[in-house]
């Protein structure tokens, strides 16, 4: 299969890429042969948006995979099969043939079953303000060529799958779980108590803080689901104003602040065959959480993760399907906080042994752990696993995501699952990921590197290359002449060495004077230095850079040291004042900054969103005078006012650390304020609230600060709607006043 036609970019209009190490190198003079960036290419017309296929997944044999062609594609509006074996697509189906599918029914992603012959059809998703993401659903039958809805014609559903077998759907609607026989055509409640105060097979919002939103599992058979219910009566709802009618309306969730009442966590296994739904004693006081939990390969049993509300220890029950009954395999510690992943990956056979990521001995590792708990280190030494991509049980390799090599590179590694050396199958520097198959014999690879958008083909699992199938996602990219990116390292006062990236002019000068503008996160175990296209949010922030390249700054970007592939001590460093070293280690930045002779060191700049918002915040007052202007967006201003899973993690109890909350509290700086301050939120944040925002500006004002203010009625964390918006205005700010 050729998704795309091969292009080649046209190298020579490009800065080359250095790696360098302390002082950065400069690139090499550009001529310009193409257009320039402009806002309006970057966020109004598209034109970098990767053309890769949608929706690619995996059959369950592993021999095949299907997937929606990127729009545009002369076979749009087709689900297509890849075989990958012989290299051969075909069509599954044609949209425009479907009996009875209604006209303004846009199919968004196919979940398709060979075997069944069953497939659910999305329309369009539709974000809620709460950000669930909805869309209503159609069933179609191959064998029958009949198609029907899944649960009424328009109906918004939510966390829809097709059980493993293709027989069953399940979904949520209205915080209710139910299962769907398709070759009956019926839906069964497997819940009825769902509600405002009770969420069935979906988390509620302080739940998401772990990873996703959806809450049920089918079993590998396809006979059973695990599912979480949630009881969030005792959480206080959090009011979110929509002031664009004529009279202002009030929207209420559940929002647990730090220190208050959490969610009540339990997990039931509905039998589909008995449609019975027996609980799992999983002993946990009210106060702690049931973060994540896995079938195991044979539907006998689920692996439930119990996690106290410190974040101190996690444990793993086992628990017996039939019975409800657990039992302790192992228990995890750490004195700050222990991260939760979706690594924990079941092994076959009745000895109950799984893979399990933890970071027991300073850095996260691969252990294989048997059914009372012993543990058979798989990888180890001074760096970290980032997570499993898969184990091939049959061939008894484990595959995994890893810093071993780099930490601004993301590399394919494979153990044994008996242990042995570690192979890397990864050769290109940048960015891979990987989509395996069902067996972990074959992977769907995504490649891109600072310089290059991304590219997909087909692999064996050792590494071998099957097929090319998206070698030029971003065809519009050779039109432009633009800047790129620069990785440097540099050293703090302290010894510890840092990684960071420039973005320069287009035929940078250096005998000139430039301004910087900075950028980060800087949370504890984030990354923003890394050797990828575009950022996990897609391109246009990253083109938004090259863009003020061009119109005369400097980039700069750095990560400070608890971010990730550091190991767990320094990630701890964090512990109990929250970003300390992300501000600390950008005071290093500056200096760094001022000591290189192409830099005004009179026009430093910065700006962040979330997380970087509240640095952008931070160093405009406790790290002031050597920021002339920032932009700060949606920012976590007092951590004692916002989500608890996101703060007792860093920073414990309030109780418990009253000098840890007011060292990071930003209003206690105001004071402090110093050079030209913008913030930008949204007045619909469900994360990070738009008070935090006003409460900050109150304090300003009282202070007699000077600051600017931009606001976006309705707009949630993202502010998704007005991305250009934001960016011009952030443009306009750097312009008027750097």
């Amino acid at each position: 299969m050729q998704i795309a036609v091969n292009r080649f970019l046209a190298a020579g209009a490009l800065l080359a890429m250095l790696i360098v190490s302390g002082r950065p190198a400069l690139a090499e003079e550009v001529v310009p042969v193409g257009k320039p960036l402009t806002l309006e290419a970057i966020f109004e017309h598209n034109e970098f948006q990767a053309a890769l296929p949608r929706g690619l997944r995996w059959q369950p044999d592993g021999a095949s995979f299907t997937y929606l062609p990127a729009p545009g594609e002369a076979t749009a509006g087709k689900l297509l099969q890849h075989v990958a074996g012989t290299g051969k697509s075909g069509e599954v189906m044609s949209f425009d043939e479907l009996p009875g599918l209604p006209a303004e029914f846009q199919i968004t992603d196919v979940q398709w079953h060979a075997g069944s012959g069953f497939a659910l059809l999305r329309g369009a998703v539709q974000v809620t303000w709460h950000g669930y993401e909805d869309a209503a659903y159609y069933v179609y039958d191959s064998a029958g060529d009949r198609l029907w809805p899944l649960a009424g014609a328009g109906l918004a559903l939510r966390h829809v799958k097709l059980s493993p077998d293709g027989l069953r759907a399940g979904y949520v609607h209205d915080n209710n779980l139910f299962v769907s026989d398709l070759r009956e055509g019926n839906n069964t409640a497997v819940t009825d108590d769902g509600g405002e105060a009770v969420f069935n097979g979906s988390f509620d919002y302080g739940s998401t803080m772990f990873g996703s939103s959806d809450a049920w599992r089918w079993s590998p058979d396809g006979t059973a689901i695990a599912f979480w219910r949630l009881d969030v009566a005792d959480v206080k709802t959090y009011p979110l104003m929509d002031p664009l009618h004529s009279y202002p309306q009030i929207r209420r969730f559940h929002y647990p602040n730090v220190g208050e009442k959490h969610a009540v966590y339990r997990v039931g296994v509905y039998d589909v065959a008995a449609a019975a739904t027996r609980w799992l004693d999983t002993g946990h006081k009210p106060d702690d959480y049931l973060p994540q939990m896995t079938w195991d390969r044979e539907s006998r049993g689920v692996y439930v993760e119990r996690l106290t509300r410190d974040h101190q220890a996690l444990e793993v029950l086992y628990a017996d399907a039939a019975s409800g009954e657990t039992r302790s395999v192992l228990v995890d510690r750490d004195p700050a906080w222990l991260d939760v992943t979706e690594d924990l990956s079941p092994l076959p056979g009745a000895a109950g042994e799984f893979l399990w990521t933890s970071e027991r001995s300073g850095w996260r590792h691969i252990y294989r752990v048997g059914r009372g708990g012993e543990t058979a280190t798989l990888t180890s030494g001074d760096w970290s696993v980032d997570a499993i991509a898969g184990v091939d049980t049959d061939g008894g390799w484990a595959y995994f995501y890893a810093k071993k090599d780099s930490l601004i590179d993301q590399h394919v590694y494979r153990v044994a699952l008996d242990g042995g050396p570690i192979e890397r199958l990864t050769t290109q520097p940048g960015w891979h990921t990987w989509t395996m198959s069902p067996d972990a014999k074959r992977a769907i690879v995504q490649h891109s590197d600072a310089r290059t958008p991304p590219t997909l083909a087909l692999y064996e699992a050792g590494g071998a290359r099957i097929a090319d199938l998206v070698t030029d996602a971003v065809p519009a990219l050779r039109d432009y002449t633009m800047s790129h990116t620069e990785f440097v390292t540099f050293t703090t006062d302290d010894g510890v060495e840092l990684n960071g990236f420039f973005i320069k002019p287009p035929n940078f000068d250096p005998a000139k004077k430039y301004p910087v503008i900075g950028y980060d996160y800087g949370n504890a175990g984030s990354q923003v230095v890394v050797n990828r296209w575009g950022t996990q949010r897609g391109p246009q922030q990253d083109l938004w850079h090259r863009f003020m390249a061009q119109q005369g700054y400097v980039i700069f970007a750095m990560d400070n040291r608890t971010t990730t592939g550091r190991g767990k001590a320094a990630k701890n460093l964090t512990y109990g004042h929250y970003a300390k070293y992300a501000v600390l280690d950008q005071l290093q930045g500056a200096a760094y900054l001022k000591s290189l002779p192409w830099v005004d060191a009179d026009r430093l700049g910065f700006w962040g969103w979330s997380g970087g918002g509240y640095l952008a915040a931070a160093l405009m007052t406790k790290g002031a005078p050597h920021w002339k202007v920032a932009v700060s967006v949606a920012p976590v201003i007092d951590l004692a006012r916002y989500q608890a899973v996101g703060v007792e993690r860093w920073m414990g109890m309030p109780e418990d650390n009253p000098e840890g909350y007011a060292a990071v509290n930003l209003i206690n700086y105001v004071d402090k304020l110093e050079g030209k301050l913008l913030l930008i939120h949204g007045t619909g944040d469900e994360n990070v609230k738009f008070e935090f925002t006003l409460q900050f500006v109150d304090a300003l004002i009282r202070a007699n600060r000077q600051f600017d203010m931009l606001v976006y009625p309705n707009q949630r964390h993202a502010i998704s709607d007005f991305r250009g918006h934001v960016f011009a205005s952030m443009t306009r700010y750097f312009n008027d006043h750097l």
